[in-house]
C-alpha cells in the first residue's frame, strides 16, 4: 500500500469515527427522550479498482421491529380503553355506593320500609308520619343524585371524546406533514431517523387515543387506518383536515359511521373507552335506575284503596326518565296523616288503623316484573336495587379488573419495545471506548505517515 493509500485510509477512519461518536453523543442525549430510537452508523470497506480505500460511510440505520411495535400499540391501545371505562365506572361508582352503604338508593328504600314498620306499630303518632315522609324524600333525592351522577359522567364521556377527536385530527395533519418530509428527505439520500421517530411518537400517541393499523410506503410515507379498515391518512392532509368526525353524537371516519358497535369498528383506544361509557354504560345505569324509579311509583299507586292516579310517589315535570323526576306526591308534604290513610283518602282514618299501611308494606313485599336482561326478571323492590347496586358496582369490578391485565401485557410489550430500539446508556459508553481506541489508531497511522514523508523529504534534499 502507498502512503497515498495509507493516508487516504487513515482519514477516511477518522471521518467515520467523529459521525460515530456524533451518533452515539446524540444517543445518550435523547436516552430519556420518549420515541427515541437507538441511531447506528452503518459503515463498509471502501473499493475501488480492487483496492482498499479505508472506510465508507452508508448511512445512519434506525432497525426496528414493526411487529413489535404493532403489538406494543395495540396492546397499550387496548389499556387505554379499559383504563378510560374504568375511570369512568369508578366516578359513577362513588355516587352509586355499595348496597350496604348509607348513600346507596338500595338503603334508602330499605329505610322507607323501615320507616312504614315503625309507623305501623305507632299508626297515630305524628312524628312516625313525619319519618315516613322524610325517608320517601331521602329516596327520592338518592334516586335524583345518583341518575345525576350518571348523567355528569356521561356528560364528561362526551366533552372528552370530543377532545379526543381533535387530537386525533391534529395529529394525524402533522403525520401527514412528516409523510411529506421523509418521503423528500429520502429522495434524496438525507438521513431521516429523527422525522420517523416524531411520526412514530404521533402514531403512539393516536393509538392512545383510537385502534389504528398502519402501512408504509417504499416512499417512506405511512398510511394510517382504524382496526376495521378505515383510513384515516393517506399521504398529506389539508391544515385543518378532519379524517375523525363527530356528527350528531356519532363518530364517523371516511364518511361511515364507526360508533355504533365499539368491539367490530373501534377496538381499542380511548375513544372506545368513551363512546362505551357514554353509548352504553351510563344509559344502561340510567336505564336499571329509571325502571326501578318506575317500579317505585307503580307499586305504590297499585297500593292505595282509593281508586285514582296518584300514589305516594309522582312523576315531576321536566326532562328525563323516572329516576331524575320521581317526586314525593305534594298532597303527602301538606297532610302527612294520608301515609296511614292513604294518598287519596278524603279524611284520616280511625287512630290506630293499618289497613293502608299493611297495603304500603305490601308494596315492599310484593313481586314484579322487570326488563333488564342484568337483572331478575321478577323481584321485589328491595331485591331489584340491591342487586342493581351490585351488579352496576360488578360493572366497575370487571372493568378495572380487566384494565389490569391489560396494563401486564402492554408494559412488558413496551418493555421490550424499548430495550429492542431503545438507548442502553452503557452500552453506548462502551460504543465511545472502542470509537476513541479506534480514533486513536487511525491518528498514529497519520502521524507514521507523516514522518515517513518527512524522511522522503529529507533524502531528497
Amino acid at each position: 500500500m502507498s502512503l497515498q493509500l495509507a493516508l487516504s485510509a487513515a482519514l477516511s477512519g477518522l471521518r467515520a469515527t467523529q459521525q460515530q461518536a456524533a451518533l452515539v453523543s446524540h444517543n445518550i442525549t435523547n436516552a430519556t427522550t420518549a420515541g427515541f430510537v437507538r441511531k447506528d452508523l452503518a459503515v463498509s470497506t471502501a473499493i475501488s479498482g480492487g483496492r482498499g480505500q479505508g472506510v465508507r460511510v452508508d448511512g445512519v440505520l434506525r432497525s426496528v421491529d414493526e411487529f413489535l411495535i404493532r403489538d406494543a400499540r395495540f396492546e397499550q391501545s387496548r389499556y387505554s380503553a379499559q383504563e378510560t371505562r374504568a375511570s369512568a365506572l369508578a366516578d359513577y361508582a362513588t355516587a352509586l355506593g355499595q348496597p350496604q352503604d348509607e348513600r346507596s338508593v338500595s338503603t334508602a328504600l330499605a329505610k322507607l320500609q323501615q320507616s312504614f314498620s315503625q309507623l305501623r306499630n305507632q299508626a297515630d303518632n305524628e312524628a312516625a308520619r313525619t319519618a315516613v315522609v322524610d325517608s320517601a324524600e331521602s329516596l327520592v333525592r338518592r334516586l335524583h343524585d345518583t341518575a345525576a351522577a350518571a348523567i355528569t359522567v356521561q356528560n364528561d364521556a362526551k366533552a372528552r371524546l370530543r377532545s379526543s377527536v381533535d387530537e386525533v385530527n391534529r395529529s394525524l395533519v402533522r403525520i401527514g406533514e412528516l409523510n411529506s418530509a421523509i418521503a423528500t428527505q429520502k429522495a434524496k439520500g438525507a438521513e431521516t431517523g429523527d422525522l420517523m421517530d416524531e411520526r412514530d411518537r404521533l402514531l403512539d400517541q393516536v393509538s392512545n387515543e383510537i385502534g389504528i393499523r398502519t402501512h408504509t410506503r417504499e416512499t417512506g410515507e405511512v398510511v394510517v387506518m382504524t382496526r376495521n379498515g378505515q383510513t384515516l391518512l393517506d399521504r398529506e392532509l389539508p391544515a385543518g383536515a378532519q379524517p375523525l368526525q363527530l356528527i350528531d353524537g356519532d363518530l364517523l371516519a371516511g364518511g361511515k359511521i364507526i360508533s355504533g358497535n365499539p368491539d367490530q369498528d373501534i377496538q381499542s383506544g380511548r375513544i372506545m373507552g368513551y363512546v362505551q361509557t357514554a353509548h352504553q354504560d351510563m344509559p344502561r345505569a340510567l336505564a336499571q335506575l329509571d325502571e326501578l324509579a318506575a317500579g317505585i311509583i307503580q307499586q305504590f299507586e297499585a297500593a292505595e284503596s282509593e281508586p285514582g292516579t296518584t300514589g305516594l310517589f309522582v312523576m315531576a315535570p321536566g326532562s328525563g326518565g323516572p329516576a331524575s323526576r320521581i317526586a314525593v306526591n305534594g298532597d303527602i308534604r301538606s297532610n302527612p296523616w294520608k301515609v296511614q290513610s292513604g294518598v287519596r283518602a278524603g279524611a284520616p282514618l280511625a287512630p290506630g288503623d293499618t289497613t293502608q299501611i299493611d297495603r304500603f308494606l305490601n308494596a315492599f313485599s310484593a313481586t314484579r316484573s322487570f326488563g333488564d336482561p342484568d337483572l331478575p326478571s321478577s323481584a321485589t323492590l328491595g331485591d331489584y336495587a340491591t342487586g342493581m347496586v351490585s351488579t352496576q358496582q360488578g360493572y366497575r369490578t370487571t372493568a378495572e379488573s380487566e384494565m389490569k391485565t391489560r396494563k401486564i401485557s402492554a408494559d412488558a410489550l413496551q418493555s421490550a419495545r424499548l430495550n429492542r430500539d431503545g438507548v442502553n446508556v452503557d452500552d453506548e459508553m462502551q460504543k465511545l471506548l472502542l470509537i476513541e481506541q479506534s480514533y486513536g489508531a487511525s491518528a498514529q497511522v497519520l502521524q507514521a505517515a507523516g514522518r515517513m514523508l518527512d524522511t522522503l523529504l529529507q533524502i531528497r534534499n
